[in-house]
């Protein structure tokens, strides 16, 4: 879609002196060329409507412009909760619903034409953002769930941990009566415990 422009200006030429029409070619170009413009009351109100026009679809594609940003800054407020990364690592349903609700956003500001210079960086800036947020939203799927700074993310994490992968807990073998006795009397506690 075009933008289309109309200007109308009405120019008179008056020569200085011109003695009419004459035989030679010569005789009828003005010595000097006066430009007069000519505005009529109707152009100017033709630009006025136009600036009007203009400043309304300006207004109208920054507002959604802004609208993508509140949702991309709710997104990012999601995507920062706990909660929210235990549901798109487990649950395969959320994963899609959030990875969609991203592409949505950018869906909205490729909606948004760009005509405007300020509108353009705007929605530049706010896809960048988007973008950045499905990196991030792919590098938390990525990243194992044990990187949680050593808390455990889940229960199953911590029996994990503590029993190891699906295996019950097996009780270690009594350490025989010697091997105890020498290990007090190495460490010095035999005295302690009664063991010298």
């Amino acid at each position: 879609m075009g933008s289309y422009r109309y200007s109308s200006a009405s120019q008179f030429f008056f020569a200085a002196g011109d003695p009419g029409p004459g035989p030679s070619p010569a005789a009828r170009k003005p010595a000097r060329t006066v430009r007069i413009p000519v505005t009529t009351p109707q152009d100017a109100a033709a630009a006025r409507i136009q600036a009007a026009f203009r400043s309304r679809r300006v207004r109208r594609h920054v507002a959604a412009v802004r609208a993508a940003d509140a949702e991309a800054t709710r997104l990012e407020r999601l995507l920062r909760r706990q909660e929210t990364v235990d549901a798109v690592r487990g649950d395969d349903r959320e994963r899609a619903r959030f990875s969609e609700a991203l592409m949505a956003v950018l869906l909205r500001l490729d909606a948004v034409p760009g005509h405007d210079p300020a509108v353009r960086e705007a929605r530049r800036a706010v896809s960048r953002r988007v973008v950045g947020l499905q990196e991030v939203f792919d590098s938390v799927l990525a990243a194992p769930e044990a990187d949680t700074y050593g808390v455990p993310a889940s229960l199953a994490q911590v029996l994990e941990g503590i029993w190891g992968v699906g295996e019950a807990p097996a009780a270690p073998p009594p350490p025989p009566a010697a091997a105890a006795e020498e290990e007090a009397r190495r460490s010095g506690w035999g005295r302690f415990f009664g063991v010298l």
